[in-house]
């Protein structure tokens, strides 16, 4: 019996996943002020939302739990998406109405980066290598 070779496994794309308190409303901050294109909507339930290669998943969350996004918890992000283009996405966002973490600034590992939050206390995190 002839085994035909495996074929190397690739990981094409990945979602992050947060709940939030209301996914028509996530999807339309997504959309209209963080320029993501709704993907999926399945309100009030659950939604997806995707620029270029970033996609994000939005499930509503119980009511009775609260959000806890990675900030609060010690962290820096929910979401750190890797872009080119960094300054233009910037101006881009400030101008939509984004609500600006902080700006772009360079880090020293090689990274200018900068971070919105959204509606739900998200922080998402670009960034554009520039050594």
């Amino acid at each position: 019996m002839k085994t035909e070779p495996l074929v190397a496994p690739v990981i094409h794309r990945a979602a992050t996943y947060l709940l939030v308190a209301d996914v028509a409303r996530a999807l339309r901050h997504y959309r209209d002020v963080l320029g993501f294109e709704v993907e999926y909507a399945q309100e009030p339930l659950f939604g997806i939302v995707r620029r270029g290669g970033a996609t994000l998943m939005l499930k509503v969350a119980d009511p009775v739990k609260p959000l806890v996004p990675n900030e609060a918890q010690g962290g820096t992000w929910d979401a750190f998406l890797f872009v080119s283009g960094l300054e233009a996405l910037f101006a881009e966002l400030r101008a939509r109405g984004a609500a600006v973490v902080y700006p772009p600034t360079q880090q020293p590992y090689g990274y200018v980066e900068f971070a919105v939050r959204d509606l739900d206390g998200y922080v998402l995190g670009f960034g554009e290598e520039k050594r």
